[in-house]
């Protein structure tokens, strides 16, 4: 049976496999689509008998041509030539035609929200949803309208005009807007908030007991910000950072809305404060700053013109910046020890 475990979309590879099963198996051209189960999560794949191939020219066309038989199609799907787009994370984008198809490789009951919000929504910072498949209720593949853009943290990294940061601003608040107008708002109790907050705290500290210092500092934050009776809630984007923006010419578009995929589809799908994603923003541009080594003063023009361009912001920005802070240090602690000051930094400075 082929093995997943070592490709780069499958995210549990610290978790040890106690059930693996072929639930569905159908061929594709010359290849196999199987539906495999290991442990309780299912996963797609394009194999070849002995690995995947949907990455590979091949097998991205053997994937295209036949999309349509997995399950029921919804809206329109456009065929040509595809070419994988190369940067394989944790879905497959193949470039087809003057579209993006993007699979989702592991696969969770319900709409996922990618096509879910861009499928709805209309608006000009956005990619539109042509088409997508879903298998039982599950979302397998979409087309969108492909972007001819560059990366905005490649960009931030090469040190734009902190002009761009503004244009970039207005440019979320426009989809705010329109998420609000689609999906609706909603008034809740800023102390479901706080508790949500102090929550992921709790779990941060587990995890990266440096933390330990900044805690009471960090929950006097949260309390003094969210301090109101009452806060409107929203859809937002939710995994929000420069590398989920891509700019062509003078004009920004927010693309990956699906949220940060670790999270349950439940989880992903709840309205959150607007700040979440302007929070996500900023710390990009720390991130930005630190990675290239670039003037402290660029960051802060930056920040600065993104929070102009996106106009009222809320006091429980600064909330959000030290929860977004507080997970990267956990992060950082993990998997890059070397990089955990970065984030430390920005804890240090919003304290």
């Amino acid at each position: 049976m082929i093995d997943i475990t070592a490709e780069r979309f499958y995210g549990a590879k610290s978790e040890q496999i106690t059930h693996q099963d072929v639930l569905r198996r159908q061929p594709l051209g010359p290849y196999q689509w199987l539906l495999m189960q290991l442990n309780d999560d299912l996963y797609q794949v394009l194999s070849d008998s002995e690995r995947d191939v949907l990455a590979t020219d091949a097998g991205a066309n053997a994937y295209v041509e036949h999309m349509e038989a997995l399950g029921e199609v919804h809206g329109e799907l456009t065929k040509a030539p595809a070419t994988p787009l190369g940067a394989e994370q944790s879905n497959t984008s193949l470039v087809v035609g003057d579209t993006i198809v993007k699979v989702f490789r592991k696969l969770e009951d319900g709409l996922n929200p990618d096509v879910e919000i861009l499928s709805q929504i209309s608006n000009p910072h956005v990619a539109q949803v042509t088409g997508y498949v879903t298998l039982a209720g599950r979302t397998l593949a979409m087309q969108q309208e492909r972007i001819d853009g560059t990366d905005g943290f490649e960009l931030a990294t090469q040190g734009f005009d902190p002009q761009a940061a503004h244009d970039l601003g207005a440019a979320i608040r426009s989809v705010h807007t329109s998420l609000a107008e689609t999906f609706g708002t909603t008034t809740v109790d800023a102390q479901h908030l706080r508790e949500t907050l102090h929550g992921n705290l709790d779990s941060y500290l587990r995890r990266a007991p440096i933390l330990k210092e900044f805690e009471e500092s960090i929950r006097e934050l949260y309390d003094d910000t969210l301090n109101s009776a009452t806060v409107e809630i929203q859809r937002v984007h939710g995994d929000l950072h420069l590398g989920q923006t891509l700019k062509s010419g003078d004009h920004w578009y927010l693309i990956d809305f699906e949220g940060e995929p670790a999270r349950p589809l439940a989880e992903r799908q709840r309205p959150d404060h607007v700040m979440r994603d302007v929070a996500g923003m900023i710390r990009s541009f720390g991130y930005a700053r630190a990675v290239r080594d670039l003037d402290a003063e660029w960051e802060r023009q930056c920040v600065d013109k993104l929070k102009l361009g996106y106009g009222q912001t809320d006091p429980a920005l600064d909330a959000y910046i030290a929860d977004k802070a507080a997970y990267e240090v956990v992060y950082e602690a993990n998997n890059r020890p070397d990089w955990v000051d970065i984030p430390l930094d920005a804890l240090r400075s919003i304290l």
